[in-house]
């Protein structure tokens, strides 16, 4: 076969947060690539000079109004770069930063087209004056020209481009046969509907499910992400992106010892990536465990045993509560225990509690005919969730009509990402999904956990991670009442004080190490060390007792993740960069970013580099603007 280089011309997703993403969205093109790219400020300048000039028409289906629609407003619109002829297909699954890329070929040769897509059949393909366009794929597209030379420019559209907007759709469809609709609108308007004018806000009919893919709000809860999402999360994009910056491959072993609601383990997976996912909050766990399980399952079978929990929680509530004119022939059937700690009940509304025991109890029989044990408490588990993401509103706000219908929502709105997911799966692109550990742990001590990955030394891949920022979020006491209805707990504090790193609810004999400059006090980077010093003499000796364990915990977290990733592999960690407090009257800078790079090097990790990214939102307890992306290599 001939040897052809083609051009690569990447286009930046239009709703990126903001330029400081740019640095991570050239470093997964150029990793995927392995070719330096280089930047496209607007496509205008391209579209302008050969060998795209070319495809410049004044009718019919134009490339040029495809590549110029819905550009990022910033510094810059995309990245060129020129490379021999490859197979397509792992960008079109991998890219995250980019609504599409375009391929020129100054060729004819229909073979060149196999290499760069095999499941290509274009056999039908004719080269003209006049630009002709081919719809072959939902994300594969053709134009061809004749003007001379003869040419062909692929339009790709990565799958991420597709399924993100399934966010906008679980959040708007009140039904099943609404997914089903947005599902086709939104495939097709990302494939075709270039012309389509964008209806603003004050539009006077409703917008379509394009409008909500075309506004610059980027979604973070597609697909299974949508299940539940927490405080502090990950953006998914941006996981998804550091994966390919890092050189991760399908069947590599993945790590994330601060798994949280399990977005990296989530992405993982679709990517066919295999991975481990440990947190100390049970709650978390769960989530990250039903959001993986999941994928697996008969949506059919799923919504089946939905439909008859519903039923009968309907059934029994009404009864209970004397809502039907049937209720005085009924009497409630399923009540299921509750225990909360008389802290935790100041506020809590009886009828409330009495509302959710019954829709637990319920839950708690669903599925009884199912003979695989796991598969039903996985079940219930899934069926559980909705209480806990509105558990504190539940009990203290809402009256059981509105526990109800809350419940309700939000457990179809579940279904339906499911549903997404495995329609997606079925119509557009079977997804090789990777394999998926997760564990309740404790990342200071993961040789502790029944996987032998974590038990020997030097067994992972890499490892991607966002441990707490200091003491900024309780992620303990945000989900209290959920881990006790849950029965996930018989006692928050104790986990809170054996587990919980960045927790501030610590003693203050700490303060004692601190001031006698202990052993592990002297163990921390001279930053950590001196800002500790600066809480106490400035008074502050509950937050600095505070800090000095986060700091412990975390240098004792690196060196377990040092353990057990392989020689020369990537360890990346997402901190915030600064956090900032208030001291004498004056704001004190916490260099956490800095802290952490120095830790890293403590246990032998080379440092690399680090991105900064601006948020759009500071944390409640000390501002942080700044996400700071630390990229290691174990030496």
């Amino acid at each position: 076969m001939e040897e052809v280089e083609a051009h690569y011309y990447f286009k930046l997703k239009h709703n990126i947060q903001n330029d400081s993403e740019l640095d991570l969205a050239k470093l997964e093109i150029e990793n995927l690539m392995e070719k330096p790219a280089k930047e496209i400020v607007n496509f205008v300048d391209v579209l302008s000079e050969q060998p795209l000039k070319d495809f410049l028409a004044q009718k019919g289906i134009r490339p040029q109004d495809f590549i110029t629609r819905l550009p990022y407003c910033g510094k810059l619109q995309g990245y060129y770069v020129r490379n021999k002829v490859k197979n397509c297909f792992n960008l079109i699954e991998r890219l995250s930063y980019f609504r599409e890329f375009f391929v020129l070929l100054e060729s004819r040769n229909k073979n060149l087209v196999k290499v760069l897509l095999p499941s290509f059949n274009i056999n039908d393909i004719e080269f003209m004056e006049d630009v002709a366009f081919y719809d072959f794929l939902p994300y594969a597209q053709i134009f061809t020209v004749n003007k001379g030379n003869p040419k062909m420019l692929f339009r790709f559209i990565p799958l991420h481009t597709l399924y993100e907007p399934s966010d906008f759709i679980c959040d708007l469809s009140k039904k099943l046969s609404h997914v089903d609709r947005m599902f086709e609108e939104g495939i097709n308007h990302i494939r075709r509907e270039i012309y389509h004018p964008f209806s603003p806000s004050s539009a006077r009919w409703f917008k379509k499910i394009g409008d909500f893919i075309d506004e610059r709000a980027a979604p973070q809860l597609y697909l299974t992400h949508y299940i539940f999402g927490i405080r502090g999360k990950f953006f998914p994009r941006m996981i998804s992106a550091i994966m390919n910056a890092a050189h991760i491959s399908k069947g590599d072993w993945i790590l994330d010892p601060f798994c949280g609601c399990g977005t990296m383990n989530v992405e993982a997976t679709i990517k066919g990536v295999n991975n481990i996912g440990v947190d100390m909050q049970p709650l978390f766990t769960l989530i990250t465990d039903l959001k993986i399980k999941s994928m697996h399952w008969d949506v059919n079978w799923l919504r089946e045993n939905i439909d008859n929990l519903l039923s009968e929680i309907k059934i029994n509530v009404e009864s209970e509560f004397g809502m039907s004119s049937l209720s005085k022939y009924m009497s409630s059937r399923k009540m299921g225990s509750i225990f909360l700690p008389s802290n935790l009940m100041k506020g809590v509304k009886e009828d409330s509690l009495k509302c959710i025991r019954l829709i637990k109890g319920c839950i708690e029989d669903v599925g009884s005919e199912i003979p695989d044990e796991c598969l039903r408490k996985d079940l219930q588990n899934f069926c559980k969730l909705p209480l806990a993401y509105w558990m504190r509103s539940m009990l203290k706000k809402q009256d059981p009509e509105k526990i109800i219908n809350t419940y309700t929502d939000y457990l179809w709105k579940m279904f339906f990402s499911v549903y997404y997911f495995h329609k997606f799966r079925k119509t557009i692109h079977d997804f090789d999904l990777g394999e998926a550990r997760i564990y309740t742990g404790d990342v200071r001590q993961l040789y502790k956990l029944n996987d032998e990955k974590l038990k020997n030394d030097e067994q992972i891949d890499a490892i991607i991670t966002s441990p707490p920022y200091g003491t900024a979020i309780d992620y303990i006491g945000e989900h209290v009442w959920s881990l006790y209805v849950l029965d996930l707990t018989k006692n928050h504090l104790k986990l809170d004080e054996e587990m919980h790193i960045g927790t501030h609810r610590v003693s203050r004999s700490l303060i004692q190490e601190i001031k006698e400059k202990s052993e592990n006090f002297t163990s921390l980077p001279e930053l950590a060390q001196k800002i500790l010093l600066q809480m106490l003499i400035g008074g502050k000796e509950q937050k600095a007792s505070a800090f000095y364990k986060y700091f412990i915990d975390m240098l004792n977290s690196f060196r377990e993740m040092a353990r057990v990733l392989k020689p020369g592999k990537p360890l990346v960690m997402i901190i915030g960069k600064q956090q900032e407090m208030s001291l004498d009257g004056e704001t004190v800078t916490i260099e956490l970013g800095k802290i952490m790079e120095e830790m890293g090097k403590m246990v032998k990790l080379e440092h690399l580099s680090s991105i900064d990214i601006l948020l759009q939102k500071a944390s409640e307890r000390g501002a942080i603007p700044t996400e700071h992306v630390i990229f290691f290599k174990k030496s």
